[in-house]
């Protein structure tokens, strides 16, 4: 029996223009088409400007394609989230598609504790109940509790990244995109995300990320996605009547 999809990319397209620049454009990806399923990891590689974090974007929605469809299977149906509308879009990343970028953004005065609770929050979930769970991955991924009650703002690097993280796997997803997850991780907490990893994996969720350890590559990914050729296909050029 085929396994049915989650996830289909059909001839998408992406580019960008830089008006400031005589109005370069630049060809990211013309007529990409991929699928991806549940239960299964897919890591993008390629050099940098080959559209790996462009791509999750699209996924997410922050972008808009240039053409083709970004299907998703959200309660069983297909959305088009190419042709979907903010109110779509927001649904879709509350129930189905969640993503961990390489910056956590957040409204200062607010706890790194509430911060990481506000997917669960957004589903209705307990505030007691949504605490004792934020309590328990923000302990998993080594955030001191006396820090709990203080704005992300306020915290490192590596701490912001694994509150991040803790906020991107609160809440399971049939789909979870990862930037660079564990770029500025040290190899303890490098460790404690890979086995969030392959437990998401093992919850049959879909997984799209950005690593560029190979380690990563052989611990828990289905198959590499090589976006080294969107690089022969970028083009450059001016735009007529672009200021």
């Amino acid at each position: 029996m085929t396994r049915n999809w989650i996830l289909k990319l059909e001839n998408i397209e992406k580019d960008f223009v830089f008006h400031l620049q005589q109005g370069t454009r630049i060809v990211v990806f013309d007529g990409f088409s991929h699928l991806f399923f549940p239960g299964r990891a897919s890591i993008l590689t390629g050099p940098s400007g080959s559209g790996k974090s462009t791509l999750l974007r699209m996924i997410y929605g922050t972008y808009r394609t240039g053409g083709g469809h970004i299907w998703v299977r959200h309660r069983n149906r297909p959305k088009d989230i190419a042709a979907a509308a903010p109110a779509m879009i927001y649904t879709l990343r509350q129930d189905t598609i969640g993503y961990v970028s390489q910056f956590l953004r957040v409204v200062p005065r607010v706890s790194a504790l509430d911060t990481v609770i506000e997917p669960l929050l957004a589903r209705n979930m307990d505030l007691e109940k949504a605490r004792k769970k934020g309590r328990a991955l923000l302990e998993r991924l080594n955030i001191p509790s006396t820090m709990w009650h203080l704005s992300a703002t306020t915290f490192s690097g590596g701490e912001q990244q694994r509150i991040n993280l803790a906020r991107g796997f609160i809440a399971p997803f049939p789909i979870l995109l990862l930037d660079e997850p564990t770029a500025s991780l040290d190899l303890k907490n490098r460790r404690i995300v890979i086995e969030l990893i392959k437990e998401a994996l093992a919850d049959n969720t879909c997984v799209i990320g950005v690593f560029h350890d190979p380690k990563d590559h052989r611990d828990f990914a289905d198959h590499t996605i090589n976006l080294a050729h969107m690089l022969n296909q970028e083009v450059m050029q001016s735009c007529p009547g672009k200021n």
